[in-house]
């Protein structure tokens, strides 16, 4: 049986699809463009109506959509007002990146909320230590609060461990909270080689700590949420960028490095049984993550016709429409095949085979 947070993670994507598309309707109605069609999913037709010379209709799959304008492509256009080809570059160009730049303000948007609601971390709270290791040895104890280190606030766990992991086999002195008691426990960190999610190897501090498990909610004025926002969209950006990079220069595997839309909606199904901030978290990721990979410059997404458009900007003219044709040919081929392979990857990375498998076998 299909339970509530599926339906939830397949309508949240729906709303990514549809906030994109609205976009560049929108702008397009803005500019005088007749939208023919506003179509939210692929494959067979279940909702459908007409209003002002627009068909609106909804269809089977919700992973994906378009906006169909009159004159889109230039074969089309017959010279009739409202026809988009027929429109100053800087007006289609505006049109285009609409549905992108709307999917990075959804971005900014949930994530400022979750920032002003509140949303789980977890704390450096030491749960287990590691016999031999150097935390048993200085006398570190469970349950004790690590405050800081050297010095330096640590609010989170994950501040603790880039702090201790910056400090290969030197001394650090940590500020631990036991019992009411503040105490202060120099430790000698070991070095250990360590690789890092880009397939990078370095050497690290370890003291020999596991986490309690214990989360607190993180939350700042609205003021902070915005920069705090920003702050976090460009760290988000570089990662997905080094991922690319390190990804192209064969230090991570494919498999872990793309996520398709099966994984997508499991990924929100999960953080929707947590809560409604999880959730508005992985929408941010997921919203900044369709702004970007829309802007590339491939023939068949935003970012090509982009591209398009900055070369007719150049040369006075437009590509050829046979250029243009064979070049989404092309694309459109690849991003299938690619979206087969992500999918494929995604039911065995996320064990929904076995899942599938066991529910077919079950009685």
């Amino acid at each position: 049986m299909v339970s509530i947070s599926w339906i939830i993670s397949i309508l949240v994507l729906g709303v990514l699809v549809l906030v994109h598309e609205l976009g560049h309707f929108v702008v397009a109605r803005w500019a005088g463009v007749t939208v023919e069609r506003f179509a939210i999913g692929f494959g067979p037709k279940v909702l459908g109506w007409t209003r002002g010379g627009t068909e609106y209709c909804l269809r089977l799959l919700p992973l994906g959509g378009y906006v169909k304008m009159a004159g889109e492509q230039r074969a089309e256009a017959v010279g009739k007002p409202g026809e988009f080809s027929g429109q100053p570059i800087g007006v289609r160009a505006r049109i285009v990146a609409a549905g992108p730049i709307v999917n990075y303000l959804t971005s900014t948007l949930t994530l400022w909320v979750v920032l002003v609601a509140g949303y789980p971390e977890l704390l450096p709270v030491v749960g287990r230590l590691v016999d031999g290791m150097p935390a048993q040895a200085a006398g570190l104890a469970p349950q004790d609060h690590i405050v800081s280190v050297d010095g330096s606030p640590t609010r989170t766990w994950d501040e603790l461990s880039d702090k201790v992991h910056a400090a290969p086999g030197r001394t650090v002195n940590l500020e631990v909270e036991r019992q009411g008691q503040h105490l202060t426990i120099p430790i000698t960190t070991k070095p250990q080689e360590m690789s890092d999610p880009f397939g990078g190897r370095r050497m690290v501090g370890m003291v020999g700590i596991a986490p309690s498990g214990a989360f607190g909610t993180y939350r700042v004025s609205p003021a902070k949420a915005v920069s705090e926002t920003f702050v976090k969209q460009r760290q988000w950006t570089q990662q997905m960028f080094l991922s690319l990079w390190s990804l192209f220069r064969g230090r991570v595997k494919f498999q872990e490095s793309f996520t398709g839309p099966i994984g997508i909606i499991y990924m929100t199904a999960e953080a929707t049984r947590l809560g409604i901030t999880p959730l508005l978290y992985l929408v941010s990721i997921l919203s900044l993550s369709l702004a970007i990979f829309n802007f590339f410059p491939v023939p068949i997404l935003d970012g090509g016709h982009l591209f398009y458009l900055a070369v007719e900007k150049l040369k006075g003219s437009p590509i050829s429409l046979k250029a243009q044709e064979w070049a989404a040919r092309v694309s459109f081929a690849l991003l299938l095949a690619l979206f087969a392979l992500v999918c494929v990857n995604d039911l065995s990375r996320f064990g929904l085979i076995k899942r599938l498998m066991g529910w077919w076998g079950a009685e």
